[in-house]
């Protein structure tokens, strides 16, 4: 069960979208699109109303990627922008995220100094994640702030990850 300020939070979201674009959150993966049609109409925002707006929708967000990967919020912080997300497997943590502020970030379309929206990995698998992942082919700056684009790469970060820790594994 979501903590009810998270909850608040992610229904607030659903009402920004509604009233902006006239579109309905539903909790799945492809309401993300109207998310990242909304934060397109936004432009450029205050830091006071970037304080309401990046919480309810990396609420949204978080409550979206749970639906979809599984994971547990870490919400214990007074500040939203430390709010987390761990998702794991039976052999252990497979990524940490903190939701508010990739949607902070997506809201400004810029990575911002004083917020982590980093992915991390536990220690053992960081360095070989990374290798991967700097592999990749790039991307459009406009999907990169998409939060399409944030679940996709944590789809693939918890996807490697997974597969690291069953290679690491012992037979059985």
């Amino acid at each position: 069960m979501m903590p009810s300020r998270i909850a608040d939070f992610a229904l607030a979201a659903g009402e920004f979208v509604r009233r902006a674009v006239g579109l309905e959150l539903d909790g799945s993966v492809e309401s993300l699109a109207y998310v990242d049609h909304y934060l397109r109409s936004v432009g450029d925002v205050s830091d006071e109303l970037l304080g309401l707006v990046a919480p309810a929708l990396g609420a949204y967000f978080g409550e979206v990627v749970i639906a979809h990967l599984g994971g547990e919020w870490e919400a214990r912080a007074e500040d939203p922008m430390e709010w987390a997300i761990t998702i794991a497997s039976p052999a252990g943590p497979l990524a940490t995220f903190r939701p508010v502020a990739m949607a902070a970030e997506a809201v400004r379309r810029e990575d911002l100094d004083d917020v982590d929206a980093s992915i991390s990995t536990p220690p053992d698998l960081t360095a070989r994640v990374a290798q991967a992942l700097a592999a990749a082919s790039p991307v459009e700056e406009e999907y990169y702030y998409s939060l399409t684009g944030r679940l996709e790469t944590i789809e693939h970060v918890v996807e490697l990850s997974a597969a690291l820790r069953e290679r690491d594994q012992p037979p059985q």
